[in-house]
């Protein structure tokens, strides 16, 4: 569709485009690339057109929105369609777990840009929203026959610096987590187990798919083959190891490296080790390697777990609800979340897509839920 005019704060005239044609969206990369650099934002690679397209899938669909101020790119903003076999759903979103990812635009300008977004999108047909934002910006979002919830707070961050050793990496770390690497690290080594610094994507690729039944929390293929785009984006990443005295894999980690940052996608542990906490061997050991080749910090893509996210600078984050609030869509998202209500009265569980089917009109309780602000309360934090 033609884009839109949208006037923000009574002066601000920004025209809006959804860019659902990869082609015509690859021809914009060289201006959004200007823009990274002007707003400061060029070193975070998650902000990089290239990098957004390797995260979508057929089922996912890329429907990044430019926006302009008199012919002038200020904002790209990138989103994800959800389809259902083939077809369009209308429902959104945008941003990672952490709400990494998500906006490119001046601080100026933030603001102004999303609310032109989101009413370029309802003009097109979109019904429901999950905007997922990095940011300290509260301002309200807002337009006619529009239902929108907005949550925001501190989350325990996913960056974590390595600083010039492994002594000063820990140091960094609480008493009970730092006495936990070492106590972990020498079990491992008593056990046998050794660090594997490179993986072949042959041999890691086998242990995904043993690791990922034996395993307490599983990758979805989604993911793992979102992982394998990434991995060959940047020259082919890096994959690492744990390898047991029999010559097993017993950990498997796979990440990218873009100037000094390193950028950790999935690790899967064997479950039956779960005494060793593989997690916490595997990444203590990467300490020492990535220091000597010039990496100073980690970020964990998605965010990481309490027990390292903690001692990460926390983060501004913001989730945004956005549903319309009249039609037949607007009847069934209210029936839905009835029905989850009245499921949950009766102690059972609410299935996920009875979940996103509600979007923003579950209670405020069940949307903490689904952002990163449930890592917070899971912390014990306010």
């Amino acid at each position: 569709m033609d884009a839109s005019s949208v006037q923000v704060g009574g002066r601000d005239v920004l025209r809006a485009e959804v860019m659902r044609d990869g082609r015509a969206f690859e021809a914009r990369w060289g201006e959004i690339d200007v823009l990274l650099r002007e707003a400061g934002l060029s070193e975070d690679a998650l902000l990089h057109p290239g990098h957004f397209v390797a995260t979508t899938d057929g089922v996912r669909r890329a429907c990044p929105v430019v926006c302009r101020r008199d012919g002038r790119l200020v904002g790209v903003v990138y989103l994800v369609e959800y389809h259902l076999k083939g077809m369009r759903t209308g429902y959104v979103v945008g941003g990672d777990f952490c709400g990494l990812g998500l906006l490119v635009s001046r601080v100026e300008d933030a603001a102004a840009v999303m609310q032109t977004v989101i009413a370029q999108l309802v003009q097109e047909g979109v019904h429901a929203m999950h905007l997922r934002w990095s940011t300290a910006d509260t301002t309200k979002i807002e337009g006619d026959g529009l239902l929108v919830q907005s949550l925001e707070g501190l989350i325990p961050g996913n960056r974590m610096p390595l600083l010039g050793s492994l002594d000063e990496f820990l140091s960094r770390l609480g008493k009970h987590t730092r006495r936990n690497v070492r106590y972990y690290t020498r079990k491992a080594n008593e056990a046998g187990i050794q660090f594997v610094p490179l993986v072949s994507q042959e041999e890691y690729e086998a242990a995904v798919a043993r690791l990922n039944v034996a395993t307490v929390f599983h990758a979805q293929p989604a993911r793992l083959d979102r992982d394998e785009r990434l991995l060959a984006l940047y020259g082919g990443g890096q994959r690492m190891g744990l390898r047991d005295a029999k010559g097993e894999l017993v950990a498997v980690l796979c990440g990218f490296r873009e100037g000094t940052r390193f950028y950790v996608l999935t690790q899967l542990n064997d479950a039956a080790l779960s005494r060793l906490s593989l997690s916490m061997v595997l990444r203590g050991w990467m300490v020492e390697p990535m220091i000597a080749a010039g990496v100073t910090e980690w970020q964990f893509i998605g965010g990481t777990a309490l027990s390292l996210g903690r001692f990460c600078e926390r983060q501004p984050y913001r989730s945004i609800f956005v549903d319309r609030s009249e039609g037949l869509g607007a009847i069934c998202k209210w029936g839905c979340s009835q029905m989850a209500g009245w499921m949950e009265a009766r102690g059972a569980e609410v299935p996920d897509h009875l979940k996103l089917m509600c979007n923003g009109r579950l209670a405020t309780r069940r949307l903490i839920e689904r952002t990163a602000l449930c890592t917070t309360l899971a912390a014990g934090e306010s």
